[in-house]
């Protein structure tokens, strides 16, 4: 039995965060491990909610847990809020069995080949000079090893910082006990997750030294954030953008959609209307809000499959091949909006044409750069409000400016404007009643009841759009009808 794929954090035991808040650092740690790692869930303890910009937008990348953290255990007192987090993680283990990480353990690769062992502990400096550390754990649940490492907290005495006995229960002791109980546990060599060490030399290699990191032989590298906070404590996107540091470089794909001071001042990000949008769709995705086929991680609606999206690919396919025969080559598209990629592969399949997938989720575009990405197909984050369009020779923009408000969608329009080749795919309701493009919020929603197909949805040559286009197909889906223009000069 394969331990099963899913992250657990702990963040927030006291109050202050111990000075340290939910940050750049730790929202690059947990994107770079739900890239990597593709989990089946994330689930993240806490007691006090974290409170920054950093935390609104990893909020709809987790499953957000509050608790009570645990005072005492095996009768002894949990004075600090370090070893609170320790016992929580221990305890969500053997609950639910899974994978530990610290919030500032970056990861730079996927955990699956170590799936099959019963619990993975990786060493603390060569040849486990300090230990095992318990920033990563891998374990089942109920496992034996977990079992006795909170058995042994009977005689817990890391009561206060600075005593000899700080770390000994969460890196000592597991060491001491994977020793006694080597069957029970698999140590990994210390470049798997924990090097370079905590030491200033480890720290000023990990974010002020240019030279690299030889990280071939790691699953993660924990960033020791405690030695490390005077560094990091104010970083934004854009003073990451401008190091050639190891960090720099392992953070900056995490960060691409955001801007160069995002996180510098509340006044400068709060409210962020990119932000809005993003986690606006990152939530829809997060809880099926749009459907769920059962299979697919990410589901883009029922508009997405059937007969009405196949009309869609057949009168586009025929457009494509089109534009392609009067360029006499292959072309380019951009699908703005490609959500969960199934009408986009069904339209680029078997066809040598560039195809390049754009949508506002980070985490779906790394999802479908790890299953779809090679060859003629690509993705890109992209949020086509505010975001310079990709150059391409077509662009596919279905079923995206129904969920927008009327300004944002004058935003997008401006663009596509001066673009050739633009479909444009909008849902109508069946029965059309009230005010023509009524106005929304940017979110999840449309502009019409689809329950009972009445309202109005985007009617493109109706003001305040007021756009020359001509219909290039239609199909009827339930109480909707879809349909595809082509925007004219």
């Amino acid at each position: 039995m394969a331990i099963p794929k899913i992250l657990h954090y702990c963040f927030g035991m006291s109050p202050d965060f111990g000075g340290k808040p939910w940050s750049l650092v730790h929202y690059v740690c947990l994107r770079s491990a739900i890239q990597q790692i593709k989990p089946d869930a994330v689930h993240f303890y806490y007691e006090y909610e974290p409170d920054s910009v950093w935390w609104e937008i990893t909020k709809p990348l987790v499953s957000a847990i509050k608790i009570e953290a645990p005072r005492r255990i095996c009768g002894r007192p949990l004075l600090s809020p370090a070893h609170r987090a320790d016992i929580v993680r221990l305890m969500a283990l053997v609950n639910h069995g899974g994978i530990y990480l610290d919030a500032d353990v970056l990861v730079h690769r996927s955990f699956d080949d170590l799936l099959d062992h019963s619990v993975v502990l990786g060493q603390e400096g060569v040849d486990a000079e300090y230990g095992l550390c318990n920033a990563v754990i891998l374990s089942h649940a109920n496992s034996l090893f977990i079992t006795r490492w909170i058995d042994q907290y009977s005689w817990f005495r890391g009561t206060t910082i600075g005593n000899p006995f700080w770390g000994e229960h969460s890196v000592q002791l597991p060491h001491f006990m994977a020793r006694l109980f080597p069957n029970e546990v698999t140590m990994l060599d210390h470049k798997a997750f924990f090097w370079p060490t905590w030491t200033a030399n480890g720290v000023y290699q990990i974010f002020e030294a240019e030279g690299r990191i030889d990280t071939s032989e790691s699953y993660a590298t924990h960033l020791w954030e405690s030695q490390a906070w005077p560094l990091i404590q104010d970083m934004t996107p854009g003073e990451v953008r401008s190091l050639g540091t190891n960090f720099a470089r392992w953070a900056k794909p995490y960060l691409t959609e955001l801007p160069d001071d995002f996180g510098k001042t509340e006044e400068v990000t709060i409210p962020d209307e990119r932000q809005v949008r993003r986690s606006a769709f990152q939530r829809t995705y997060a809880h099926h809000l749009w459907g769920d086929d059962g299979q697919s991680k990410f589901f883009s609606g029922v508009g997405s499959r059937g007969p009405a999206a196949q009309a869609y690919v057949d009168a586009i396919s025929a457009e494509i091949r089109k534009v392609r025969d009067t360029l006499k080559r292959p072309v380019s598209i951009a699908d703005l909006g490609c959500g969960d990629f199934v009408v986009g592969s069904a339209i680029i399949a078997e066809s040598d044409n560039l195809y390049l997938g754009c949508d506002i989720v980070p985490e779906l575009i790394d999802y479908n750069r790890t299953l779809y990405e090679g060859g003629n197909v690509s993705f890109r984050i992209v949020d086509v409000v505010v975001d310079a369009l990709p150059e391409a020779d077509i662009y596919l923009v279905r079923q995206v400016l129904q969920h927008l408000s009327n300004r944002d969608i004058q935003e997008v329009l401006s663009k596509l404007c001066a673009k050739a080749n633009v479909y444009i795919t909008e849902a109508h309701p069946i029965i059309e009643v009230g005010p023509i493009n009524p106005d929304k919020p940017s979110n999840e929603e449309v502009r019409f009841d689809w329950r009972v197909g009445q309202g109005r949805g985007v009617d493109l040559n109706q003001p305040p759009f007021s756009l020359k286009v001509t219909p290039i197909c239609e199909a009827v889906n339930g109480k909707e009808v879809i349909r595809t223009y082509r925007l004219l000069p």
